[in-house]
């Protein structure tokens, strides 16, 4: 039995993907106005130009796959129309379509209304094996002038609009930095996702950032991210950690705890010896 190929991705009808002219696109936006598809003389009239080249742009389209044509059933004497038809997906569907479903399953991991600990710890983790999976896997930081600007193009291409702020100085020697996120793909209308979605994004921004996650780590940058924290924004706070400084190891002591000196045998003479 000869096994079956899989359907094409999606993602190879987007627009971005078919590298379209701006009058291609002109052709495409108009003919997605008409749900059952339309002929080259309706595109024509709709577009204002010639029927000609209404039929060009449309060949176009349909050799690079964004387009199909079929015949339609004959109605009368003359040659059936052809009927032009976009393949092309409306993005703002899908985006909405997969928004819901991801909601649908983050509420079946975390069927109570607050997110615990575990929870948020378990929606980390599926963030960070996210990440992964997109081999998104970033390197550790100790900078955080360097890591901010591929932090804000992940954000970016992600949808979320991010802006950032001017780094501040935190008491113990280090800076953070806030990063505003003035968009969500997961915000419907002006329905919130569940802070449980919100830590898995968390997780991935640190897998995809490098940082382990491991809050006892200095001399490393962390992120964390602030649901809903600014005006009209979360809040992703890029926290810059000091290097510990190093210590002076404690003098061993005896059975009885008492310390024991330490000896500098150059210039302290043992038994039997005389000092310089």
């Amino acid at each position: 039995m000869t096994p079956q190929s899989n359907p094409r991705p999606a993602t190879e009808l987007f627009p971005e993907s078919l590298r379209l002219s701006p009058k291609q696109r002109e052709v495409l936006t108009t003919l997605q106005t008409f749900p059952e598809g339309a002929r080259a003389v309706d595109v024509a009239a709709a577009l204002g130009m010639h029927v000609n080249t209404a039929r060009g742009h449309l060949d176009e389209l349909v050799n690079r796959d964004a387009v199909r044509v079929f015949t339609a059933p004959a109605q009368g004497r003359g040659r059936p129309s052809l009927i032009f038809q976009v393949r092309v997906p409306d993005n703002r569907s899908i985006a909405n379509e997969y928004v819901s479903l991801i909601e649908v399953l983050a509420a079946a991991l975390n069927e109570v209304d607050e997110v615990t600990p575990a929870a948020r710890g378990q929606a980390r983790e599926i963030g960070r094996k996210w990440a992964r999976q997109m081999q998104a896997e970033g390197r550790e930081w100790t900078n955080v002038e360097e890591m901010l600007s591929p932090l804000y193009l992940k954000l970016r291409d992600m949808g979320f609009d991010p802006s950032i702020d001017p780094s501040r100085e935190t008491g113990d020697g280090g800076t953070t930095t806030d990063v505003h996120l003035h968009s969500c793909p997961f915000i419907v209308g002006s329905e919130r996702p569940s802070i449980f979605v919100c830590a898995i994004h968390e997780g991935f921004i640190q897998e995809a950032m490098g940082d382990t996650g491991l809050p006892d780590a200095s001399g490393r940058v962390h992120l964390t991210l602030r649901p809903f924290a600014g005006e009209d924004s979360c809040i992703v706070s890029v926290e810059e950690t000091p290097e510990s400084p190093e210590t002076t190891p404690e003098p061993p002591a005896n059975e009885t705890g008492q310390v024991i000196e330490r000896i500098d045998l150059e210039n302290h003479p043992g038994p039997g010896q005389k000092t310089a």
